[in-house]
């Protein structure tokens, strides 16, 4: 389950070069890892993603260097994409090994550091993109994560986030609770933990990995992101089922995890600019997914034939009541983890008095048999 979080001092940059493959570190040479250049204020980093070049995260991490690089004299961000310069789920070993000085990735990347950020990525059952954005920006939750963030060494920002995820695709039809027990699944984070505790084989992988594997036999189901995402991706090639609702992620946050050493020497009109810019991406990534989602679904049904399946509330129940047992227990082992899961889920029972007077109210009333203009 939960692993305990490290000593949060970094790891020596030298050692951290050695151990990585020749394979994953490519053509680039140790030399080839430049320390943060300092002069007359000007500083460079080093940015690693965990995800691929291509794809809406990648370009949004682009933009966010774009920004900075555009209107700052003093920071200058480089960004090496998932596989470029390290393999995509070191991308924060890279920042506390010194070898980069930021990373963008979810939390639940982390969890061979640390299990807390895990949290404040995505909670079963949690948060709702909208209410995610509440609590990070006006609830307290960005100093709330930022302390776990601490614990290892880096400064966390919010920057992007998924919306609502769809639940994954699937070779088998899930009917009941015990269908989930032998499964090999693609869940990372605590919805994983949550199969797990039911009988399922869950993996981490990389996003380039995700396919492949799916095709291959070597798991028998994966969640990735979403309609927009999945479809770029060809998750429809390999599988037969997909299923709705994502109850493990019902959002996402991305995280832009900043080496506190090169934060803490930045200005405060760079401090500023880097929150800013991360903030202004956090917000794009939503819309640009909330915006294609449609098309591609339909696209999904209509030109390629996937059969979509919801699951059944007897198994969401299940899941339910066995995500906040798992959560609570996984929490519990750790007083990092503890602190983060406690202000989140404060915050859910608050939020969620208001949403459901308010939101879920409106989708009823909004799917009501009225007349109104289609296209």
């Amino acid at each position: 389950m939960a692993k305990k979080i490290k000593n949060s001092k970094p790891m020596k940059r030298r050692n951290f070069l050695k151990g990585a493959s020749a394979a994953a570190l490519g053509a680039a040479a140790v030399s080839s890892f430049p320390a943060p250049a300092i002069s007359g204020g000007h500083m460079e980093w080093i940015a690693c993603s965990a995800f691929g070049k291509a794809g809406g995260l990648g370009k949004a991490i682009d933009r966010f260097a774009s920004y900075v690089n555009n209107q700052s004299d003093k920071l200058k961000i480089t960004v090496y994409h998932g596989g470029e310069l390290v393999p995509p789920l070191e991308s924060l070993d890279a920042v506390r090994s010194g070898a980069a000085q930021m990373a963008y990735g979810a939390g639940y990347y982390w969890t061979n550091i640390s299990m807390a950020p895990s949290f404040s990525a995505a909670l079963p059952f949690g948060l709702t993109a909208q209410e995610q954005n509440a609590w990070c920006y006006y609830g307290g939750g960005i100093e709330a994560a930022d302390k776990a963030y601490n614990s290892i060494g880096v400064k966390f920002l919010p920057m992007g986030n998924t919306g609502n995820q769809m639940g994954g695709w699937f070779n088998k039809e899930i009917n009941s609770i015990s269908d989930f027990d032998g499964l090999k699944i693609r869940m990372p984070g605590l919805g994983g933990e949550v199969l797990k505790s039911f009988g399922a084989n869950t993996v981490l992988l990389a996003g380039a990995d995700v396919l492949p594997s799916l095709a291959s036999g070597a798991i028998d189901a994966t969640e990735w992101i979403g309609p927009a995402a999945d479809l770029g991706k060809g998750l429809h090639q390999a599988a037969k089922y997909y299923y709705n609702p994502g109850w493990h992620e019902p959002a996402t946050i991305l995280d832009c995890s900043i080496d506190m050493f090169e934060w803490e020497k930045l200005d405060d009109a760079t401090r500023e600019l880097v929150t800013v810019a991360s903030k202004a991406v956090n917000m794009e990534v939503l819309s640009m997914f909330q915006a294609a989602n449609d098309s591609s679904y339909q696209k999904l049904i209509n030109e390629h034939g996937v059969q979509m399946r919801q699951l059944p509330d007897e198994v969401m129940n299940a899941l339910g009541q066995r995500a906040g047992e798992v959560c609570s227990s996984i929490a519990s082992e750790d007083p990092v983890s503890q602190e983060l899961f406690s202000h989140i889920v404060e915050f859910r029972s608050s939020i969620l008095r208001w949403t459901n007077t308010s939101e879920r109210e409106y989708m009823r009333v909004r799917s009501l048999p009225f007349a109104y203009p289609s296209a």
